[in-house]
Formats: C-alpha cells, structure tokens, sequence
C-alpha cells in the first residue's frame, strides 16, 4: 500500500472577516496538501510519479526544492523533478516526475534524499500560510557493495607529556563506510589492559586513506603492544592488527 501524507494547517493569528470565514468554510482549512506516496523507491536509472492533491480551500502556488542528502553519498545532479513550481486550485490534483540517472563512478547501494514540497497561499490581503511536506526518496544503484578497510602502520609521538599514536586506515572497498563505533583499540603492557578511543574523521569514502589518532596519557613505560579491530557489520570480516611499540 502505497503511504500516503496529509499535512494542515490552521491559522489564529488574525481573525479573518466574516464573509471570508463562510467563503472558504468552517470545515476546510485554508492550505491543506496531500503527497502521495510519502516515500518511494527509484532504481537508478529510472523514474516514479507523484501526486499532489489541494485539500484546503484557497488557489496555492507549490514549490519543489532540490533534495537534501540523508544518507551515503551525495546525489546531486542524480535526481531531477519536473515542474519545480505549479498552481492548485482548491481541489485540484498534478503530477510530480522524478527522474533519477546512474553517474559515473556511484557507490552500489541505497542513496537517501528527501524532496520539500511547499504550499503557499496567493492572497496579498492576507497572512501567508505555507505547507512543507517532505517527500523521502530511496535512491537505488544496483551494483555488488564491497566493504573493506586495510589497517596500516603505526607512528607513536609525544605530545605534551602524553603518547599519541597514529594508525593509517584505508578504504579498499567501493563504498563509503562509518569509522566512528566500529574501530576499537587496546594497549597491553604485562599484565595491564587499557583501552584506548579512537578520534577522527567519522567515515571514509571509498579509496580514501586517514589516520586515526590513539591518545595515551598514563605511566606505563616501555614495550607495549596495541591491538586495533575494525567491525563493519554482519557479513563483514573483522580486521585486526597488533602493533608492538615502545612508550
């Protein structure tokens, strides 16, 4: 079933005129849009239609603006609408075209924008009211999606009385993939464990090589080994590499 959204609005900030009030009715808000479906899926390449429906009791101008990136890569110049503005009558319906193309180069996987459609009222004599329904839509590219990070050296430095040691991570997989909660780090010295937080960038694009900070500030002296996994998900193989160094 396909979802769809109804969004009203009502106004108090000005009491309307008596003739006004009995012309667009007790029961029938002045802006009211109906979006349906609210969310829609779109293969790349490919495209999917919208319907747009007037429920409020005033003639309204809608404005479509450019998507805004959810999730994953950015898709602009992926997704275009047609029209980008139109007029309703009260009661009235239109169609909205969404046509999505495959780029160059896209990351395999689901791609998440959301398209703002906004309603407004026509009348100058009176307070503009305005509708904005958000319209999500899943880009899909089809395609095998590859995770994989490769850890590389590890450069121990002091800084201001603490050890900060610098892990290279590269991305050899063909999308891009969250850091930040999926790479844990520990220091063994003996019979002493510490666990260590990784800092920096929260994800890394595919091809993309980083260094990822591990601050140390304690007492333990001299050889030491630090052991960095990377945990991407179900599925994914964990990576691990264990690093002998000297604090």
């Amino acid at each position: 079933m396909r979802a769809t959204l109804t969004l009203a609005v009502f106004t108090a900030l000005v009491l309307a005129p008596a003739p006004f009030a009995e012309a667009a009715g007790a029961d029938r808000p002045r802006v009211a849009l109906s979006v349906s479906p609210a969310k829609l899926t779109v293969a790349a390449p490919g495209s999917r239609r919208i319907n747009l429906r007037n429920d409020g009791a005033e003639r309204v101008v809608v404005d479509v603006a450019r998507p805004a990136v959810v999730r994953q890569a950015a898709v602009k110049g992926w997704l275009k609408i047609a029209p980008t503005q139109l007029f309703l009558r009260s009661g009235g319906s239109a169609v909205l075209t969404f046509r999505v193309r495959r780029p160059r180069g896209a990351e395999p996987g689901d791609h998440r924008v959301v398209v703002l459609v906004t309603a407004r009222t026509l009348r100058g004599s009176h307070v503009t009211m305005r509708v904005r329904v958000g319209v999500r839509v899943r880009v899909r590219v089809p395609g095998r999606i590859v995770r994989r990070l490769a850890l590389g050296r590890l450069r121990v430095h002091r800084v201001r009385g603490a050890r900060l040691m610098l892990v290279s991570v590269a991305n050899r997989g063909n999308v891009t993939v969250q850091l930040r909660g999926h790479v844990t780090a520990s220091l063994f010295r003996r019979s002493q464990h510490l666990r260590l937080r990784p800092r920096g960038r929260r994800t890394l694009a595919p091809g993309a090589r980083t260094l990822l900070p591990l601050r140390y500030a304690g007492r333990v002296l001299g050889p030491a080994t630090v052991v960095v996994r990377v945990r991407l998900g179900p599925g994914v193989r964990v990576v691990e590499r264990r690093y002998r160094i000297r604090l």
